[in-house]
C-alpha cells in the first residue's frame, strides 16, 4: 500500500499573523493554522505535551470576540530550529465554522 505525500485533511497556513495562544498557563506562538487545528512552537523550558493528550481549553482570539475550543495533540515535529506541538481541534456543530473563521483572521 503506497502512502501519498500529504494526507491532510485541511490545508495549512504558515504565512500568519503574529499569534500567541494560552496553553497550560504558557503562551506560546502560533506557527501555523487550518480549518481543523494549530501547530505551536514549544519553548525549551515551557509545558510539556504528549501525543493523543487531550486539552478542553484552547482560546482563541476573533474578531467577533473569544472562544474555546477543545482538542487533542496530534503530534510534536522536532526540527533542528523548533519543535512543532500540532492540536488538532475536537469540533461539533457550528464549532466548524469557528475554526474556519480563526484561519482566515490568522492568514496574512
Amino acid at each position: 500500500m503506497t502512502v501519498t505525500a500529504n494526507q491532510r485533511q485541511n490545508k495549512r497556513a504558515y504565512h500568519i499573523k503574529p499569534t500567541r495562544i494560552a496553553l497550560k498557563g504558557t503562551f506560546l506562538v502560533l506557527n501555523d493554522v487550518s480549518s481543523g487545528g494549530i501547530g505551536v512552537i514549544l519553548e525549551k523550558d515551557g509545558p510539556e505535551f504528549v501525543t493523543g493528550e487531550r486539552l478542553d481549553k484552547i482560546p482563541l482570539e476573533l474578531t467577533d470576540g473569544p472562544v474555546t475550543l477543545r482538542g487533542v495533540v496530534s503530534h510534536i515535529s522536532v526540527s533542528t530550529d523548533k519543535t512543532v506541538c500540532g492540536i488538532r481541534f475536537l469540533l461539533t456543530g457550528d464549532q466548524f465554522d469557528t475554526g474556519i473563521q480563526f484561519k482566515r483572521e490568522r492568514e496574512s
